[in-house]
């Protein structure tokens, strides 16, 4: 390895009788400097920070980027580098690049304290036999530069700042002279060094520094930031929002999403949530509930994606904004189009530029990868015209980065410039811009490897602008569209949700959600889909997706022309009108609507030609007779419509009928022989409390329908009914609920002989057990649980213990993703979780007598098959709330390699976290707790690597 040296330092000039300065105004390079520099509390600025600053370095050598506040896993850096190198660990590059990593991770420390010196990152350089380094400072040397860099924190520690506010402090000529004493004890030793120049600042960081100077300029109080779609302006009001965390200049920071079609409710809606503000629906009253809040407090409104004017006035912010009497009120806006700055009276504004050219050159690189780019040198440099064609902009380098990944072949590359050029576009018209990002993004679409996966893409629009997408609910989708059909229902979702993924591998989609089971479409991709439906461009009419819809907005559909349309979440108590026959209609989504069914009945009857309707989460009292007429529907889903109580006999006249949902329904009238006349149904979904009469009838029904994949029951009195489960044994139940069980103990032996494999979520909740009992005979190749995901134990006061005899949690919970454990008082723990091999997230509420969660028994009979095992192997998210008794999560053998989000409160006794230096949950990005337990812990030196991933509330 080549040595390096790098200069990140600043310095000021000083009159002969200054020494030294204490200023506000925080100099650097955002990401290089260390927490100290801005983090608002008390500290002395010391050699240390540029330790700091030199640990970044390092890791962004090693890495390609900066990490912070997170750390780079020094097992992934080294396998990357292997991978790159093809060498053996053993090898002495490999050794010095793992030694790199570790003395970047120390160097990057949050707390000063923790930090190496000089003398030990130069001993420690001098382990893998580095003779560069070694012989350019000699061991002489070291102790000459340390005592120098020792008086130079000496002369920093008597300075005193008297304020939290942020600060540096400015050495002057002492420390002038001791810097000249350190230059010159390395000049007296000859080596041979290279000398770069520190990281110039990128275009992102120059965005970002422009806008937190306009924030921070008291007379403005709108700024707007403009720019087309895809060049990073969300990404940038995100950076604005985690650069503003912990600052005491806001008391609240509030990020809002508009979009298109936005109204002053929406935007109500979000802040109020957001603020935790009484909610009344009503505009007049809810602005003057958020003035209330707000008119003497200093806040900063982030609002994204703005199309139209908005009156923030209406809204509820105070006026004026500025900063009125030491109180600060600040909105920033970002939009597409700049007269939206004007309309909204912005008074700062900046353009998003795209990218440099090395920048995108650097970002294509990353997305492509080393390995396709040095197939041959012909690819390298058609690579560099191909990202020269995308003109710097970040969504467009990124998609089609990601689909130029693992293209080996030229004629490939040249076709893709082809394409390129033919979308581009020589002038600053916006709708122009428009079309042309979106021709550049579709390359990624056409790249895509089948029609299933494109037509699975193009779906995804119908969800509202900026909506999180659940993957369950996608995946659903495109079952009931026919996009994918697997064998046995288990495998389509699988399929589906493999299909989610090839499509986040190509940019298209991102992963969203806390508990990772989300997705989210990019507004420009989100558009750009539904320009390809439409036509590309020829506005053919074919789709519409109307989103965020306000009470009395009006608007019109093409019903002639339209094949798809979607108004999911608004608030449409009827429909627009429907005139001339709506004959090319297949899909209406009008989920989470306010529709009755006399809206339906009027309307529904006139789509002949639908196969997929969803009706969730409305106001139908009952079914329409009107809707039974729809003779090709083959999926409907009327869950979560609270009232509807009956199935009308025509409903037997769905003989198409393939997927059916009613959960959340209270039916208790269902006509016999309703159910056996849907032989087509391969999935339906029948979790209600249903009367004791319909229960045994509608088990046998379903018994008759040879095409049947799943289905989701809700058993009551469990004993009850059990004989007639056993009797309806080759039903592939794939969600049980179990409620109300009389019985002291529980042993599922008697769910395993029902449920044959296919069971995919089980919930027992509110029963009276006091053991679960899990024997060796559930344990196997035919196991019930084998394709277990989802388990979820509530509301059981008084359940003591979970017994394992004979069997294994790894053994009979194979595929175990998700745990939720809730109001079981008596529970002592929980430590059978932590062998569960891929369990990704835990949820632990209201276990009162909990005072450990978790305790590894090393040697103990009943699990030491798992003693070299590691503990939670995939665990991402863990969440442990209101358990009363809690005084530790668990013992210092149980660790959390794979954590990322932890989420802890209001459990008064919690004293301490399972963390140690060497068993830090490294790939840790959040740490939610509540005040008054954060400031009860005991960290042992953690708190330094905890408190930037923190989050009070």
């Amino acid at each position: 390895m080549t040595p390096k040296i790098t200069d990140f330092g600043l310095s000021r000039y000083f009159n002969e009788n200054q020494s030294r300065a204490i200023t506000k105004n925080m100099s650097g390079t955002l990401g290089y400097m260390a927490p100290e520099f801005h983090s608002g509390d008390i500290y002395t600025i010391t050699y240390k920070s540029d330790i700091y600053s030199l640990g970044v370095v390092i890791i962004e050598m090693l890495t390609g980027k900066k990490w912070y506040p997170a750390y780079p896993d020094v097992d992934d850096v080294l396998q990357s580098w292997r991978n790159k190198l093809g060498k053996s660990p053993e090898d002495t590059q490999l050794k010095q690049i793992r030694l790199c990593t570790e003395l970047g991770i120390m160097c990057i420390d949050g707390n000063q304290a923790n930090r190496p010196d000089t003398s030990h990152i130069i001993n420690r350089l001098g382990e893998t036999g580095n003779t560069c380094i070694v012989a350019g400072v000699s061991s002489l040397i070291i102790p000459q530069v340390e005592r120098t860099l020792e008086n130079m924190e000496d002369a920093t520690n008597n300075l005193l700042l008297n304020d939290g506010t942020e600060k540096n402090v400015i050495l002057g000529l002492g420390a002038a002279k001791n810097a000249c004493a350190v230059q010159e004890c390395l000049n007296d030793t000859p080596h041979v060094i290279t000398v770069e120049s520190g990281p110039s600042m990128s275009t992102e960081e120059l965005n970002l520094q422009e806008a937190l100077r306009f924030i921070k300029d008291d007379p403005v109080g709108v700024i707007g930031i403009w720019g087309p779609g895809g060049v990073g302006k969300t990404h940038l009001l995100k950076n604005i929002k985690n650069s503003l965390d912990g600052d005491v200049t806001f008391n609240y920071v509030v990020q809002v999403t508009a979009s298109r079609g936005c109204s002053v409710e929406k935007i109500q809606i979000h802040i109020a949530r957001q603020l935790d503000l009484n909610q009344d629906g009503n505009m007049e009253s809810q602005s003057r509930v958020i003035f209330d809040f707000l008119k003497k407090r200093n806040f900063l409104i982030l609002l994204d994606d703005l199309w139209d004017q908005i009156d923030l006035q209406a809204v509820g912010l105070p006026y004026p904004l500025g900063s009125v009497n030491q109180i600060k009120r600040k909105v920033v806006l970002t939009t597409r189009s700049r007269k939206i700055c004007g309309q909204m009276e912005v008074r700062k504004e900046f353009k998003v530029t795209c990218l440099r050219e090395d920048e995108a050159w650097q970002l294509f690189k990353d997305k492509v990868g080393n390995e396709t780019l040095s197939y041959s040198p012909h690819i390298g440099t058609l690579a560099r015209e191909l990202a020269k064609e995308m003109k710097g902009l970040p969504l467009a380098l990124i998609t089609i980065g990601r689909a130029m990944y693992a293209k080996f072949d030229t004629i490939e590359w040249e076709y893709a410039i082809q394409h390129m050029k033919r979308s581009c576009c020589d002038n600053d018209d916006p709708l122009d811009m428009e079309r042309v990002v979106f021709s550049q993004v579709k390359f990624s679409f056409d790249s895509l490897r089948n029609n299933t996966l494109r037509k699975c893409f193009l779906t995804c629009a119908l969800w509202p602008e900026d909506n999180n997408i659940s993957k369950e609910e996608l995946a659903r989708c495109w079952i009931g569209l026919g996009l994918v059909d697997e064998r046995d229902i288990q495998s389509s979702y699988t399929k589906a949700y493999s299909l989610m993924g090839d499509l986040s591998a190509a940019c298209l989609l991102d992963g969203c959600g806390k508990l990772y089971d989300s997705v989210k479409m990019h507004d420009v991709v989100r558009d750009m889909a539904l320009w390809i439906s439409c036509g590309c461009g020829k506005n053919n009419g074919k789709w519409f997706a109307y989103g965020g819809v306000a009470q009395d907005e009006k608007f019109s559909i093409p019903w002639s022309q339209v094949e798809c349309v979607s108004l999911v979440n608004n608030y449409l108590s009827e429909l627009p009108p429907v005139g001339t026959n709506p004959r090319h209609m297949r899909m209406l989504c009008l989920r989470n609507n306010r529709l009755n069914e006399s809206m339906i009945a009027k309307e529904v009857k006139k789509f002949t030609s639908l196969t997929y309707l969803d009706l969730s989460f409305n106001h139908l009292r009952e079914i329409p007779k009107e809707l039974c007429s729809l003779a090709n529907l083959e999926h409907l889903d009327l869950s979560h419509n609270y009232y509807i109580k009956e199935v009308p006999r025509h409903f037997g006249n769905l003989i198409k009928l393939k997927f059916l949902y009613l959960e959340g329904t209270i039916i208790q009238r269902l006509p016999e022989g309703v159910i056996s006349s849907l032989q087509a149904l391969q999935v339906i979904d029948f979790k209600i409390q249903v009367g004791d009469d319909l229960f045994p009838r509608m088990l046998q029904e379903l018994g008759t329908l040879s095409h049947l994949k799943a289905v989701g029951i809700y058993v009551l009195f469990f004993p009850q009914y059990e004989l007639f489960l056993r009797e309806s044994s080759k039903l592939a139940i794939r969600y049980l609920n179990l409620h109300i069980l009389t019985t002291c103990s529980l042993d599922p032996s008697a769910i395993h002989d029902f449920t044959r494999g296919t069971l995919h979520e089980l919930e027992i909740e509110m029963c009276d057990i006091k053991e679960i009992i899990l024997g060796h005979k559930l344990a196997g190749p035919t196991c019930c649980f084998g394709t277990l995901s989802r388990l979820i134990l509530t509301a059981l006061s008084d359940l003591r213990e979970i017994t394992w005899m004979g069997t294994s949690p790894a053994s009979l919970f194979p595929r175990l993703a998700y745990l939720m454990v809730g109001g079981c008082g008596k529970l002592n723990d929980l430590s059978w979780a932590i062998y569960l091999p891929c369990l990704e997230q835990l949820i632990i509420v209201a276990c009162d007598l909990m005072q450990q969660a978790f305790t590894r028994h090393l040697g103990d009979d009943k699990f030491s098959e798992q003693d070299n095992v590691k503990t939670f192997p995939c665990l991402k998210y863990l969440n442990i709330s209101k358990c009363r008794s809690l005084v530790s999560i668990g013992d210092p053998n149980v660790t959390f390699p794979s954590l990322e989000r932890l989420e802890l409160g209001y459990s008064r006794e919690l004293k301490s976290l399972p963390f140690k230096m060497d068993s830090l949950p490294r790939r840790l990005q959040l740490l939610e707790i509540d005040v008054k337990s954060w400031e009860r812990l005991d960290l042992d030196g953690v708190k330094s690597f905890l408190q930037p991933r923190l989050k009070l509330y």
